[in-house]
């Protein structure tokens, strides 16, 4: 059995490598200055389905098409493509962080990059 402080030390091994992670992708992002497409689960549709908390703390289904790195005056952010919203076309960008840490990953885990 694990004692407490090697399941700790272990717990922020996967701390420092979701950081790094995460840190490596929006180095890519900057350094490329292009949009990505994020590949979907459904060959009929292009992008990843998610369902987020709106506006009104709501569930809403949004379908992510597209990622960049968008610069402002600190360091930038990584923004998200939304092509649908409740299965209703759209088109904005918004910022990646205002989806939670899960979904943030599963965008992350479906970029298309350019080999």
């Amino acid at each position: 059995m694990k004692t407490k402080k090697e399941l700790e030390k272990m717990s922020a091994a996967i701390g420092r490598a979701v950081s790094a992670y995460h840190n490596a992708i929006f180095e890519n992002l900057k350094e490329s200055g292009k949009e990505f497409s994020v590949q979907g689960d459904d060959t009929d549709e292009k992008g990843q389905r998610l369902n987020i908390h709106g506006r009104h703390d709501d569930l809403v289904n949004i379908l992510v098409d597209k990622v960049r790195h968008t610069p402002n005056d600190f360091m930038g952010v990584v923004e998200i493509h939304i092509a649908q919203e409740d299965y209703k076309e759209t088109d904005y960008w918004m910022n990646i962080q205002h989806i939670g840490i899960d979904d943030m990953d599963y965008i992350y885990d479906y970029i298309v990059w350019d080999n």
